[in-house]
């Protein structure tokens, strides 16, 4: 993500709030004859009027910055313009063109000029050679410093590695943003533009025939690598305003509906209840196992604890209680003891007829 597009998705989250205020404030003063008679801010008109206004704002950005993209481009030009020729020209038509030109701006004429003629013989040297014209279709100038390729395969390669950086840049930008910024609709919309970016600039940079289209349908002969720029440029203009948009044109309410609350509140009762019956039932199970383990420790009613007979009734029950304890910690005890509660519980079936 570029300085730029930095620049205009910043752009998008002030520009379209602040021109919609505007322009609403100045519907009123145009249609309605007084600041009395306007709509207040509390109504549904106000809300309709206000939402009409940025849908409006929206829109005409969005084809704004298209339309500056596209003019951007137009004005830089490139090689196919500069020799004022169409993107599906042969070799010999570059060649047979240079030399009409050559013949006006070369540096020995008097009206020739020495800049315009390098671009020219730049031009057409990139032009005239099948993989040095493949590559700066794909990559633009930067593709013109690279060592010579060998093959077409080569240069996507080259091209795929130096795309990279930028697309983990993106990515970081946009999981910095997804963290900063509250809606999930927005980054929904963001990174469906980063994963179909990524798809358009592969498919134009492994595909031929694009020049064949772009002959025909386009008066001005884009190159693919201006193809991908201005993708690139609709795809994050398009996201930022689907994410802007998104909210107004669905707006999703913040109170919940009247029978979500009785459900939420009908399972929220259940639940109450269901938990105050195991309190209740874990309080009585604790409190009977706490009457069982210090029963051994009461001492009789007739005996004080204060002197020596109720000091030796406790040492007594004390050593009894942890003589039991130790014998029922043995193998042997337990299994006794299971065996003794089975044939009991066995007992008490056979006499109820279970």
């Amino acid at each position: 993500m570029s300085l730029n597009q930095l620049g205009s998705y910043f752009a998008w989250l002030v520009v379209p709030g602040a021109v919609s205020a505007a322009l609403q404030q100045g519907y009123y003063q145009v249609f309605y004859a007084g600041a009395n008679t306007s709509p207040r801010h509390d109504t549904p008109t106000y809300r309709r009027h206000q939402r009409i206004s940025y849908i409006v704002v929206i829109v005409g950005y969005l084809i704004y910055t298209t339309y500056t993209t596209v003019t951007g481009l137009v004005a830089q030009g490139n090689f196919y313009s500069l020799l004022s020729l169409p993107i599906d020209v042969d070799e010999k038509s570059v060649r047979r063109k240079f030399r009409t030109l050559s013949v006006l701006s070369h540096p020995d004429k008097g009206t020739g000029n020495e800049e315009v003629f390098i671009a020219l013989k730049l031009a057409s040297d990139t032009l005239s050679s099948p993989l040095r014209r493949f590559a700066y279709d794909r990559f633009g100038m930067p593709a013109l410093s690279w060592p010579e390729g060998k093959s077409e395969v080569e240069y996507v390669m080259r091209g795929i590695q130096s795309s990279f950086p930028q697309y983990v840049v993106s990515f970081v930008v946009m999981v910095v943003l997804s963290l900063f910024r509250q809606s999930a609709f927005g980054s929904y919309w963001r990174f469906c533009a980063y994963f179909a970016e990524f798809l358009i600039e592969l498919h134009l940079i492994t595909r031929t025939g694009i020049q064949e289209f772009v002959a025909t349908y386009s008066p001005y002969p884009f190159t693919i690598r201006e193809l991908i720029v201005l993708s690139r440029s609709l795809l994050i203009t398009l996201s930022i305003a689907a994410a802007q948009l998104g909210p107004v044109l669905f707006p999703v309410s913040l109170q919940p509906s009247t029978k979500l609350v009785r459900e939420q509140q009908d399972v929220m009762k259940a639940m109450i209840s269901k938990l105050t019956k195991v309190t209740h039932a874990i309080n009585t199970e604790v409190t009977s196992t706490f009457i069982t383990q210090t029963q051994p420790f009461l001492v009789p009613p007739q005996t004080k604890l204060g002197n020596q007979v109720g000091e030796s009734y406790f040492k007594q029950k004390l050593q009894q209680y942890l003589v039991e304890l130790k014998l029922r910690s043995r193998p042997e005890v337990r299994d006794a003891i299971k065996r003794a509660v089975h044939a009991q519980e066995t007992e008490i079936d056979s006499k109820m007829g279970i």
